[in-house]
């Protein structure tokens, strides 16, 4: 052994001896690495370097780097041998991954992107995203979080206030284990991204069995390093964690570009408290990349860098022509601002080699991704640079399970579609009004008192967390009020929820609020039940003038041939794509991939644009082909099936991208005056909304609806929806098919069903609003109350397709047929607690239950009574009492005439008495003393009184005439009435002082009684006079 070796080998020796009396291990295994992160390692108190026995001064600072990284092998990961970013070193064996900082890793600054790679069904989805540096103190490397949401751009007073008052972050900190021969610290990046993966991922790794972790991936590049870890989750399922950490580039030429609230952008803000000499002190950046000409000389120029998208090599081929059409057709906004190729595609193939080098999860890489989970998702987020908001990087994922769109659970569908358009004060009022709430009326019995308890608890968590959200912003920004309603989540009712993680095993992203493939899932399910009632799902594709009849209307009779008629042309062999005619399914596809790339081109939604042409225009031979079906492929687009709305069938969905798709585009891009751009905002196809509208007063920003007037795709709808339930038995149920596809079919239909009624009961009380400023081309005003006619024409709708019995379509032979299948298996779970026997009062209620909770929930009725004062006194309108006493009268139309009934066919059928009912508890709610917040509650309540006193009038009348069905059922509606006047039989009395979620549901009590009351005993109120 050479000199120089003993030496080093008795260094080393006396290195461990000394860690060892001092208690302190040099080398720890994984299992140690949080314990080593948290309490101190090498060099921390009481190991090598720290003071002890003999003086810190005869021992090195830091452990030799060649003791440290003895072991491991470097990673190496570039062709030409560049120096990455930071250097890695690792050990298969027992996981553990070292890594060397540069010697100016303090003035790095770095983007820690997390992907979910595996483990999970959305598996690629972008989790989050971390802005950071580094910084030392003493032994120690802290990863610091900077505050960019308080700036200064002003004087040298107001920036020297930002840094005293508004400092940055420590997010964690990790010892320094050695310094590198390049002079830079060298940390543990298992015990960093491993150890302390909860703080990146948050309850997807809590509780994970670390001692079998798996290094995955480990790879390092001159701009980023790229690493995976795999261990067993808290439940033992092996899940994948992957970090891709990249160098924030320099701003070069990048020049941030403010948003306007006319066109819809995402946003990068802050606030800048050096703005004394204006209304706000927030900026807004909009997101966007940096895409600028090459030769700025030219009309169209090359970019100097284009957005490459990288398809997946596991995309399907068959699907991969309409992904890339998807993809490139945002380069036609472009070239309207002069780049031409800004977006190029790539395809990655396992078979070829093409591209298998590129990682998906890498953020210098923009990917589409294709999983086959089943669950039909599709987000498209993107990551950007948090002072400027230059896009950095982007990825799609596509879930395949939009295309089986059949396989859908449709009882879980319901309450989703019924839901759509509620904001935060109607979710308040169903927090504390249960009964009135779709997703417990609508979900199946067995589960109602377990949703409504688990409600209870997430209600409580969800007020916590809202005030520990606000206090952060607080403490973050002192001064700042945050509105705890701002915060709130409309999200559905889900058994099982962590957060992060949903019953489904799918991971919660921030960036996962994107739901258009849940309007494609159901669309292509109707397409395939249409084609099957219509007998279209052929081998063959129908010639050409037949797609357009396939759906106009009622059934064509059989007519005499014209002998004189010009032959139709061949039917052409057809091409289906996972059972589905390519025709159809492919534009579906391009037309999903375009909206998601919308998004990762820094585009938000546009709820708007679905109104700016009529159902004929859109079933036109002038339009078909020629003209998108609606102004942007930011919306969520529903298909479109015409039946009786149009000459012929337009375009099933959206051909390319639409009018408001590149006026948006030339905004954010053009280098040109934004002034002309801005100036169009009064265009009619120009027209945009976004999703915070959506739970406002405007019934044309809304979702899945179509056309100027949704009133006329609502009407279509549920002409569609009655002509299809009329061949589930014949044409949709085939031979030798189960029958529980005639329950899925039915079911199908009925959340077709509900949307249409959901569409017409948001025109109640609306209002059609634009973003224009003053002085803007046009002169538009703000808020125009939606038309009464319009009003009253969706009222009828409603009350036609909502609370009549022949709306639902049910017959003796379909009710004898809607069962189910029995597995007593996971695949057999959704069906588990179903009753065979399809439960028709209690569903049919429960559709009945929420349009009547669109109907007189406080905030509709509070929009029809401020409407009231908009309107020019001697105008029209619909007014409060309009609209109570027409619902009123049309649920109770049988009093009208009760004679000659029987108990085999009463006067008033079993779910009209179900309607009365439910009516009857709605209207009694009503006159609660919390039954709203605002200032129209007394009004309301005054006016529901009244029609109350005369309703039990006219029902006292004949409540002794017919069948006995109805005189025990009129007679006990008189008596409820009556108690409910004199305040001695009062529905849900202890919601009485606010708070909570009432503790009678249904007439059972769910909860003890309140304190000072009896078990048995109902708080008397003060009488109202009967």
């Amino acid at each position: 052994m050479s000199a120089s070796g003993f030496v080093e080998m008795s260094m080393v020796r006396r290195a461990k001896l000394l860690a060892l009396v001092a208690g302190a291990a040099v080398m720890m295994p994984l299992a140690g690495a949080s314990v080593l992160a948290q309490d101190g390692g090498p060099g921390g108190p009481g190991g090598p370097g720290g003071a002890g026995p003999g003086g810190a001064a005869e021992r090195p600072e830091f452990p030799p780097f060649a003791e440290v990284i003895k072991g491991l092998e470097p990673v190496r990961s570039t062709a030409d041998g560049q120096q990455s970013m930071w250097t890695l070193y690792k050990r298969d064996r027992d996981a553990r991954l070292m890594a060397e900082l540069p010697r100016n890793f303090e003035s790095q600054r770095i983007f820690i992107a997390t992907t979910m790679a595996g483990g999970v069904p959305n598996a690629g989805i972008q989790l989050g995203e971390t802005y950071a540096y580094w910084k030392r103190f003493d032994k120690r490397l802290a990863l610091m979080e900077p505050n960019v949401t308080v700036r200064s751009t002003g004087d040298a007073e107001s920036k020297t206030t930002e840094e005293r008052l508004y400092t940055d972050r420590v997010l964690l900190d990790v010892p320094i284990a050695a310094m590198g021969p390049g002079g830079g610290p060298v940390i543990d990046l298992t015990a960093l991204l491993a150890g302390e993966s909860d703080k990146f991922f948050g309850p997807v790794t809590a509780g994970a069995n670390r001692r079998l972790l798996k290094i995955e991936k480990a790879k390092a590049f001159p701009q980023n390093i790229e690493v995976a870890f795999e261990m067993p989750d808290r439940g033992g399922r092996l899940v994948t964690i992957y970090y891709s950490i990249r160098l924030i580039p320099e701003r070069g030429s990048y020049q941030p570009r403010l948003a306007d609230p006319r066109v819809g952008y995402f946003t990068t803000s802050f606030r800048d408290i050096s703005k004394q000499d204006r209304d706000t002190q927030w900026v807004r950046y909009i997101n966007r990349w940096n895409l600028e000409k090459r030769d700025p000389k030219l009309e169209m120029s090359p970019p100097k860098e284009p957005v490459v998208f990288y398809i997946e090599a596991n995309t399907p081929v068959h699907y991969r022509r309409w992904v890339r059409e998807g993809i490139l057709e945002w380069n036609k906004a472009f070239e309207k601002v002069g780049i031409i190729n800004a977006i190029e595609v790539m395809q990655q193939d396992a078979q070829t080699g093409m591209h298998m080098d590129k990682d998906p999860e890498d953020a210098r890489y923009n990917f589409v991704r294709w999983t086959s989970a089943n669950l039909g998702f599709a987000i498209g987020p993107s990551r950007v640079h948090p002072e400027t908001g230059q896009i950095l990087d982007a990825d799609v994922v596509i879930d395949d399970g939009f295309v089986r769109g059949w396989f859908r659970t449709y009882n879980e569908l319901l309450p989703q579609m019924a839901m759509t358009g509620y904001g935060a004060e109607v979710l308040s009022w169903l927090d504390r009004n249960p009964q009135w709430d779709p997703r417990v009326r609508l979900a199946n019995p067995a589960e109602r008192d377990l949703l409504i308890q688990q409600r209870r608890m997430q209600q409580a968590a969800e007020a916590q967390e809202m005030f520990q959200r606000a206090q952060a912003h607080r403490d973050a920004e002192p001064g700042r009020e945050v509105p705890i309603m701002a915060l709130r989540s409309g999200e559905p009712l889900m058994f099982g929820v962590t957060a992060g993680e949903r019953r489904d095993g799918m991971i919660e992203s921030r960036s996962a609020r994107c739901s258009a493939i849940l309007g494609k899932s159901i669309d292509v399910a109707l397409m395939r039940t249409t084609m099957d009632a219509m007998g279209l799902l052929l081998d063959d594709e129908p010639a050409e003038g037949e797609k357009g009849d396939q759906a106009k209307g009622e059934d064509k009779k059989d007519e005499k041939k014209d002998d004189k008629k010009a032959p139709a042309k061949p039917r052409k062999k057809e091409v289906l794509l996972d059972g589905m005619p390519e025709w159809f399914v492919g534009p579906l596809l391009k037309d999903l991939v375009m909206h998601e790339v919308g998004h990762t081109l820094g585009l938000r939604h546009n709820f708007k644009a679905s109104s700016i042409y009529s159902m004929a225009q859109i079933n036109s031979e002038e339009h078909k082909g020629k003209k998108p079906i609606t102004g942007s492929v930011m919306d969520y687009n529903p298909v479109n099936i015409n039946f009786g709305d149009g000459p012929v069938q337009g375009d099933y969905s959206m051909i390319s991208i639409g009018t408001y798709d590149y006026w948006a585009i030339e905004y954010g891009y053009t280098s040109g005056d934004l002034k002309p751009v801005l100036a169009r905002v009064s265009e009619p196809e120009l027209a945009y909304g976004t999703d915070e509208d959506v739970s406002g007063v405007d019934p044309r920003i809304k979702q899945f609806d179509m056309g100027s007037n949704p009133l006329d795709y609502a009407d279509s709808t549920m002409k569609l929806v009655q002509s299809l339930r009329g061949k589930i038995l014949e044409r949709i149920v085939k031979d030798g098919d189960s029958w529980q596809r005639a329950r899925d079919a039915y079911l199908l239909l009925l959340s077709r069903h509900i949307g249409a009624v959901r569409i017409a009961g948001q025109h109640l009380g609306g209002a059609d609003l634009v973003r224009d400023r003053k002085g803007d081309p046009g002169n538009r005003t703000p808020i125009t109350p939606t038309d009464v006619a319009i009003q009253r024409r969706a009222l009828k709708f409603i009350l036609e397709n909502a609370f009549r019995d022949e709306a639902f379509g049910l017959s003796r032979a379909l009710l004898e047929k809607m069962t189910v299948d029995k597995w007593f298996d996971e695949g057999g779970l959704r069906t588990l607690n179903e009753d065979p026997a399809w439960p028709i009062h209690d569903r049919i209620l429960g559709v009945q239950s929420s349009a009547l909770t669109a109907l007189l929930n406080p905030v509709t009725l509070q929009r029809v009574f401020d409407n009231e004062v908009r309107l020019d006194p001697a105008a029209d309108a619909l007014t409060l009492p309009e609209l109570i006493d027409s619902v009123t009268k049309e649920i109770f139309s049988e009093l009208d005439n009760l004679r000659g009934s029987s108990a085999r066919q009463p006067a008033i059928s079993s779910l009209r008495r179900n309607l009365q009912r439910e009516f009857l508890e709605r209207m009694i709610d009503l006159t609660l003393p919390d039954a709203g917040f605002s200032a129209a509650y007394k009004p309301i309540s005054n006016l529901v009184v009244q029609r109350l006193r005369d309703l039990r009038d006219q029902i006292d009348k004949v409540k002794n005439q017919g069948d006995p069905y109805t005189r025990a059922h009129l007679n006990e509606a008189s008596l409820r009435i009556t108690k409910a006047l004199e305040a001695q039989f009062i529905y849900n009395t202890n919601m009485i002082g606010g708070g909570g979620l009432p503790m009678f549901l249904f007439g059972q009590p769910v909860g003890a009684a309140p304190v000072g009351q009896q078990p048995n005993q109902m708080p008397v109120q003060a009488p109202v006079t009967p």
